[in-house]
């Protein structure tokens, strides 16, 4: 294999973290790779040209149980894959069997214009959206990550496929959930975002939305109805400034995973064992996922 192309969507760093991750994965074993965010596509501020690569790889956040606006825009603009082969890769805050299928709208996309999607997986992160993990456990979840991308380069390098089991009757139910989540509670969310007076305009989150929904005018920074609800403005503020009015609860203070992880993973008082083989309750489903890495006995 000569060279891949990694095309991802992250909202506040955890899909990025796993892009990064597989990068450097590839690149250990001597092949080229290209990582570029479907946003920088989707805007038009880089070409899309895939000539170049033998594989391309797509990942994406679970964003209520879907793939995100950006993904599916991004698969949209793909050219006709004429066989090439593909692989999917997507981050959520649970790798519960009601995450597996985020991603099947993007794939059978794919599939309709040629390519040929053999490896899908899913990578559980901290979560940032309405419960907040404990520090130890995203520290755990991102020690298990670095285990389990080693595992997908080995696997896409080697054309070996990977399928996630997904019930198919739950399909249409949680199509509408997302649906109704992107379409009409990001909406509400951006309604009620507002900047308070730490903000120094610094147009980060203008530069940085990744549907282009935050500008600036009469110096005031303002929001539109183009929102995914992928929470990157309110978690990458510098100043803390920007604030939810509606369905505040959705967001976490501090967040200390995606961008801000690395604080955590440089605290020596911070340990990853979180979740052990005795765990109960929400907690316990994660027990076989650490346990598939040896994360956990």
């Amino acid at each position: 294999m000569k060279k891949i192309g990694i095309f991802y969507f992250s909202g506040t760093g955890n899909t990025e973290i796993v892009a990064r991750l597989l990068t450097k994965a590839y690149r250990r074993r001597q092949i080229e790779v290209a990582c570029i965010r479907m946003e920088a596509v989707v805007n038009q501020q880089t070409p899309l040209v895939l000539d170049d690569f033998d594989l391309i790889g797509v990942g994406h956040p679970v964003l209520g149980f879907g793939a995100s606006g950006i993904a599916e825009r991004f698969v949209k603009m793909l050219p006709a894959g004429s066989g090439k082969t593909a692989f999917v890769f997507k981050t959520a805050s649970s790798p519960h069997y009601v995450n597996h299928g985020a991603s099947d709208v993007i794939i059978r996309a794919m599939a309709k214009k040629g390519y040929q999607v053999f490896h899908n997986s899913i990578i559980a992160m901290p979560c940032n959206f309405f419960v907040k993990y404990d520090d130890r456990l995203n520290k755990q979840l991102y020690q298990a990550a670095v285990k389990k991308v080693e595992v997908i380069a080995a696997q896409t390098a080697a054309g070996q496929a990977n399928k996630l089991k997904f019930n198919p009757l739950l399909r249409g139910f949680l199509r509408l959930v997302y649906y109704g989540e992107e379409h009409f509670g990001a909406r509400f969310f951006a309604q009620g975002l507002h900047t308070t007076a730490a903000c120094n305009h610094c147009k980060k989150c203008v530069r940085d939305c990744p549907t282009r929904n935050i500008s600036e005018s009469a110096g005031q920074i303002c929001f539109g109805s183009d929102c995914i609800w992928c929470m990157r403005c309110v978690y990458a503020c510098p100043n803390q400034a920007i604030q939810a009015k509606n369905l505040a609860g959705c967001v976490l203070h501090p967040y200390t995973g995606g961008f801000n992880i690395e604080a955590i993973l440089n605290d020596p008082q911070i340990d990853e064992n979180f979740v052990t083989a005795s765990s109960k309750g929400y907690y316990k489903h994660l027990i076989n996922y650490f346990r598939e890495d040896s994360s956990i006995k």
